[in-house]
């Protein structure tokens, strides 16, 4: 099974060229943050100093992301959404989309589910802190103007772009039964998706876009490339991408669609607890151990703080067990607030 390690991570940054945030301090911050903040909440980033000068020289710069609906948010969504809202706290303009018509596409999942489901992400957003009257919290649904730049994107790309785009757990969720792989569906997704980031250039006249995800979606941002190289376009799109959360019971991640390898924001504390408790595993380093990665991605934890987390995770004695159970109190408290949508 496909593992999310350091090995990977190495072999993608390697493979796409991309600086590594994590073994070169990199060198720029993002208004006032700085970059030892961002080495602990991405791992690597792709043309990420352009971003950060034009930044600097004032530009017209935004930051996107995408959410997918499959399901009740998982930790791994979580952790996207919370950067967002970093980052929007600090002063960018950030939109993050809710990927509606790509569960309805891509997973196959019910309109009216994924509709419905669209409107308790938003209020769940919003209650974690992201406010929408400074950035844009849509869906994809109800934004038709966005299809029409779908449509004329379209003209510039082959199958063997799409089929390039498939992301590295195809394999996984085919065998699950919850993705039917490159087919005329996923393919739309795909390209509705690309169509999210380039409208922000092409009508909304951003020069600069920077594309927050986690490294396993880094495809998405190369097809995006293609589209702006191949149209000429004038505005740039670079990215940040983040560790993926590892998943419980032997899972390479968290994933909506695989409910056992998941902590759910609807789970219960007694569930959430015993999870974090007592269903750890074994691991080699923190960076191996599933809770160390959850409160280095889903938390309010400063860089020094997990700097200490780091070393109490090693020795794996009371401390790391005190550490946990006070963990599971702050990530209950966040989680929560989506049982008050």
């Amino acid at each position: 099974m496909l593992r999310f390690d350091e090995g990977y991570y190495q072999e993608v940054i390697r493979k796409y060229h991309y600086d590594p945030m994590e073994f070169n301090p990199i060198d720029f911050n993002l208004n006032q943050i700085n970059s030892r903040v961002l080495q602990y909440k991405w791992l690597c980033h792709y043309h990420g100093n352009t971003f950060s000068e034009a930044l600097h020289d004032k530009k017209n710069c935004i930051v996107t992301t995408g959410i997918g609906l499959s399901g009740i948010p998982h930790l791994g969504t979580l952790s996207q959404i919370l950067r967002a809202i970093f980052l929007q706290k600090n002063g960018l303009k950030v939109q993050i989309v809710l990927g509606d018509l790509d569960s309805y596409n891509a997973r196959n999942q019910p309109l009216e589910v994924v509709l419905e489901r669209a409107e308790m992400y938003k209020k769940f957003i919003k209650k974690l802190g992201f406010d929408d009257t400074k950035g844009v919290l849509r869906s994809q649904y109800n934004n038709e103007q966005i299809l029409k730049t779908a449509y004329l994107i379209s003209k510039v790309l082959k199958d063997e772009d799409f089929k390039e785009a498939e992301e590295d757990l195809s394999d996984l969720y085919q065998k699950k039964g919850i993705y039917p792989g490159i087919e005329f569906p996923v393919k739309q997704a795909i390209l509705l998706m690309t169509a999210d980031f380039i409208h922000l250039g092409k009508v909304d006249g951003y020069s600069n876009i920077l594309i927050t995800l986690g490294l396993e979606e880094h495809l998405y941002v190369q097809i995006a490339n293609k589209v702006v190289d191949r149209m000429n376009y004038p505005f740039t799109i670079s990215s940040m991408y983040s560790r993926i959360i590892k998943g419980f019971n032997g899972y390479p991640k968290m994933s909506k669609s695989i409910p056992k390898s998941s902590i759910t924001v609807n789970m219960s504390y007694e569930k959430m607890y015993d999870m974090i408790m007592n269903q750890e595993g074994d691991y080699e380093s923190p960076m191996d151990s599933v809770v160390y990665q959850m409160m280095s991605a889903v938390s309010y934890y400063s860089p020094d703080d997990l700097d200490e987390l780091y070393e109490i995770c090693k020795l794996k004695g009371e401390k790391w067990k005190e550490s946990k159970k006070q963990y599971v109190n702050m990530l209950f408290e966040i989680c929560n607030k989506w049982n008050y949508n």
